[in-house]
């Protein structure tokens, strides 16, 4: 007897693998900087040159996705990302030999713009095949490959800085696991090629979507600027900054932190709060498409603001640890709720475009952080820029109070 049941969408597919292994290898050529404070000033760049030159690169980026994102589709989105391969390959083996401060901008900057090329790129093709009623899990799973690397590269490289002649080494040698990820992307590239020959004329390089690809048509600026103007949207862009901002002054900091303390193992710390958020996002993927995900939002930037206010309060390693456990929760349930509640909120033609400025936003929170971050450090001590991530994720529960449209698992938002 036939079943009545409607087949489960397909999510494991090679394309939404080989994109985690991209956005998996990309983010490991930003997690590797969380030492570039202490290489800076070993090389003798001046304290007030220091945070300017950690965000160079998240600057680019903004840059880029405010420029770029308009063009880049599902078509070019495969050459895109051989350039960004390339880019941050040519800037990890730059480390080794600039040391001034314009060098460093500017290596900086190609940085950024090559972290562009390759995370938009993959978005953008991941957007234009996502199930609808799996976007929640998808965007949990995606994430999951962006946080391995701050797991992973901390500890491991707190380990092999031992045994390396410089930290450049480690940028330079980071950079070369990006070469696997070519071969993988000239793979990917023919069998789009061959799925948009095969596709049906209103379709886009095999998306099954109509419309709702990145690749239906390039936007005018005009166009994209009136989608921004929407309330939730611009709202949302704004509340997802500030929880990167939070994010990204504990990452470049908290070495620093650790070491006025006289404590050790900051990669320990790291291990422990990314392993946590690990963990919800693997075993509670599901969570994201079933509970309301503006209450999920709230949630997280509660537990965020608990446990920087924990770790200000403390010196012990006992308690340090255990907020990493608070900030882990926190921030476990943050990024794929605030991912899946844009890509619901949004109107079938700006997902792709909504989707990539999310990691805009990201990455803006990711600029201001460790410039806000050591501001805060110069003026309240070594734990300053935790107040000012708790104050962040106080501002960002309010920012969140107006947003609706996380609830209903799978369902058509207005305008989607």
């Amino acid at each position: 007897m036939p079943s009545n049941e409607t087949p489960k969408p397909q999510l494991f597919t090679f394309a939404f693998t080989a994109l985690c292994l991209f956005i998996f290898l990309a983010y490991c050529n930003v997690a590797v900087f969380y030492s570039l404070a202490i290489h800076l000033e070993r090389i003798g760049i001046p304290q007030q040159w220091r945070g300017l030159v950690i965000g160079a690169s998240s600057l680019a980026t903004i840059a880029c996705f405010l420029g770029a994102s308009p063009f880049l589709t599902t078509r070019n989105a495969p050459g895109n990302i051989f350039l960004g391969i390339g880019l941050l390959m040519a800037c990890g083996v730059a480390y080794l030999d600039v040391s001034g401060v314009p060098g460093l901008l500017a290596v900086r900057l190609l940085n950024g713009a090559g972290v562009y090329l390759l995370s938009a790129s993959a978005m953008t093709l991941l957007v234009a095949g996502i199930p609808p009623s799996r976007s929640g899990q998808a965007f949990g799973l995606y994430s999951v490959a962006m946080l391995l690397p701050y797991c992973i590269i901390p500890s491991a490289f707190d380990w092999l800085s031992l045994r390396l002649p410089s930290l450049a080494w480690g940028y330079a040698l980071m950079s070369l696991a990006l070469l696997p990820a070519a071969g993988v992307n000239a793979v990917l590239a023919r069998r789009l090629r061959r799925q948009a020959d095969a596709a049906p004329a209103p379709a886009q390089a095999g998306t099954g979507h109509g419309d709702t690809s990145p690749a239906a048509g390039r936007f005018g600026f005009a166009e994209v600027f009136a989608n921004l103007r929407r309330p939730s949207i611009g709202r949302l862009l704004l509340v997802n900054s500030v929880y990167y901002l939070s994010f990204s002054s504990l990452f470049f900091l908290a070495k620093g932190l650790f070491s006025d303390r006289g404590l050790e193992n900051v990669g320990y710390f790291f291990s422990i709060q990314t392993l946590c958020m690990l963990g919800i996002r693997l075993f509670g993927n599901r969570l994201f498409d079933t509970v309301d995900k503006v209450l999920l939002v709230r949630v997280s930037y509660g537990l965020t603001a608990a446990g920087l206010l924990a770790m200000y309060c403390t010196g012990s390693h006992a308690v340090l640890y255990a907020s990493a456990l608070v900030l882990g929760l926190g921030m476990g349930i943050g990024s794929p709720s605030l991912n899946a509640l844009m890509f619901n909120l949004s109107a079938p033609r700006f997902k792709g475009v909504n989707s990539n400025l999310m990691m805009m936003s990201m990455h803006m929170g990711s600029f201001l952080g460790p410039i806000l971050g050591s501001a805060a450090v110069i003026v309240l001590g070594s734990g300053g820029f935790l107040l000012l991530g708790a104050a962040a994720n106080a501002a960002g529960m309010l920012l969140s109070l107006p947003l609706k449209g996380g609830s209903a698992p799978g369902a058509q938002q207005p305008g989607g």
